[in-house]
Order: structure tokens, then sequence, then C-alpha cells
């Protein structure tokens, strides 16, 4: 039961997450954000950890658990976290969900044959649904390809300087005054990989946690991992005049983004310690429900809503109850 909560106070978090860095990647770059999220997540989970009583834990770790952590770290943080920054960046939130849900067919497949975890029929019944259901909502596969310019790759949706007389949030809102044409290819390209990445972490963070009851340590390790690649890459010609150059308009919102990613990836992590990969994984991504509801309080002007999206959050919904109500 412990596990089941944390996972969807992980999911909500996500949800929040994605609306401030919807809203910071429209006048920033991806790579931007991916530094900014990383790199600050590190001390928040430093603090965290030392309120928990884990900042001294290490011995409860083998070396192969910080190997897997490491490993998943720099997965999730690095490989998953850009491609999800870039899939947002060119499609939005609510399109990037149901490729990215596929995540969950990776997680319980390789946690049934690597964890030997298994599953119950209703617990089946609600994969199905909770995967099913984003998938009614997806937008845009077999429409022509517009006439409207498309951005370049790695680059903020819209650019927009910051004026003398206003604070960043106002080129924010500049930015987002007309809603953004979709780059449908660029957007699931990204949307898939970040899929790929999210569903392999949770199998090595269980494999590494497995009953320790020190999941914030867990996630402090892989944190550091991927905060140090990218400190050591400060160090290639021109990367730091390149940061330095980027619209910082944005850095209000990825520091919001900054504070709900850590708060989702503390109880991703702490419900993984405790709970198998099985219930985790799905509940985790209940983020497909929770964002379109938030995206059309804070950010409908910047995201497609349809009367497919309203059945995909209520056939997700569905899923979720069956998910809590079969596991064994």
């Amino acid at each position: 039961m412990l596990g089941a909560v944390l996972a969807v106070l992980s999911a909500i978090s996500f949800a929040f997450s994605n609306v401030a860095m919807r809203r910071a990647v429209m006048v920033s770059s991806p790579s931007f954000g991916l530094y900014v999220t990383v790199i600050l997540g590190v001390p928040l989970f430093v603090i965290a950890a030392a309120v928990a009583g884990q900042l001294t834990d290490f011995s409860v770790l083998s070396g192969e658990a910080v190997f897997l952590l490491v490993v998943a770290g720099l997965i999730h943080f690095l490989m998953g976290r850009y491609c999800n920054f870039r899939a947002v960046n060119a499609i939005g939130v609510n399109r990037t969900q149901p490729i990215q849900m596929t995540n969950i067919f990776y997680s319980i497949l390789v946690a049934m044959i690597v964890l030997d975890e298994r599953l119950s029929l209703i617990t089946a019944a609600g994969i199905v649904l909770l995967i099913f259901g984003p998938l009614v909502g997806m937008e845009g596969l077999f429409k022509r390809k517009g006439s409207a310019p498309t951005a370049p790759a790695d680059t903020p949706a819209y650019s927009t300087k910051e004026t003398p007389d206003g604070p960043g949030d106002v080129a924010v809102a500049s930015a987002v005054a007309v809603r953004p044409f979709p780059r449908y290819k660029e957007g699931y390209t990204f949307a898939l990989l970040s899929a790929i990445a999210y569903g392999s972490s949770p199998i090595m963070i269980r494999a590494a946690l497995d009953d320790t009851g020190v999941g914030i340590l867990g996630g402090l390790i892989a944190y550091a991992a991927a905060a140090a690649v990218l400190v050591l890459s400060l160090a290639l010609p021109g990367k730091i005049g390149e940061l330095r150059s980027v619209n910082t308009a944005a850095v209000p919102m990825f520091l919001l983004t900054t504070v709900a990613i850590f708060l989702a990836q503390m109880f991703r992590f702490a419900a993984l310690s405790v709970a198998p990969v099985t219930l985790i994984a799905p509940l985790a991504r209940l983020g497909a429900v929770f964002n379109p509801i938030l995206n059309f309080i804070f950010n409908r002007e910047l995201e497609s809503f349809s009367p497919r999206i309203l059945i995909a959050i209520a056939v997700s919904a569905m899923g979720a109850v069956l998910m809590a109500l079969g596991i064994e």
C-alpha cells in the first residue's frame, strides 16, 4: 500500500514538473534545462537523504547495487530526461504521453524475467487499459505536413528576449501567446527514446534497492552520477559559452521544474525500494491522467485538447484502479 501511495505522489509531482517545463522550453533549449534540473537536483537529494537519516547508509548497498544505480542515473536522467524535454518542446506534454506509456511494457516484461515478479489476471487487464487509454488520445500521426516553419533541433520553440521593463516571466508569457506549431516526427521520435530510457531504469533501481529501505540515498547516487557527467562536459570547448548565451527568461520555470522533479524522483525511488516494479511502473505513469488536467488549468494555450484526451483519461483511470486491486 505504501508503495502505491508513493507512486501516485510521484506521478502527481511529475505532472507538475511537466507543466513548468513546457513553459520553460518555449524560450530556452532542452539541453539548458537538462543542466539546470540535474545539477541542482543533487543538493536537494543530499538534504533529503540527511533528513531521512540515509546519508551515511552506503554500507547497506553492495558494489553491484551502486553500479546499477549509477547506470540507471545515466540512462534516466541524461538520456531519458533530455529526450523528454526535446519531445515536449516539439509537440507538447499531452501528445508525448501515449508514446511514453509504452515504457510500461518494457519495465514489466523485464521485471517478470529478471526479478521473477508475477502478475494476476486483473492486474494484467489494468495494464492493458492503462496503456490503451493514452493511445486513444494520440494526435497528429496521420496529418499532412504543415507549411509553418519549424525550429532547429534543441532550440526553444520561440526566440524571445527579456525586456528591460519586465521580468523573465514576461518573456515566457509573450512566447506562449500563440499555440506553437507541432513538429510531430521529432516529437514522437524523442518521446519513444525517452520511453525506452524510462522503461529501463526502474528495473535497475528495483534490483539495486530491493527491500533496502534506502530509496532516497539511491536517488542521490543516481542523480550524482548524471550530474558528474554534465559537470565534466562543461570542459568541452564552447560549452560554457553556449549555456551563457541561452535566454535566461525560462530559469524560474526550470527551477520550479527542478523542485517538482526532485519530489517526483524522491517518491519514485522510495516506492521502488518497498514495492515491485509491476506495481510502481504502471502507477507512476498516472501522469498521463494528471498531465492533461493540470495543463488544461495552466497551459491551455499550449496543449492539444480534444474529446479523445478525455476518453484517454477515463480509460487510464480505470486501468489504475484495476492495477491497485489486482496486485498480489
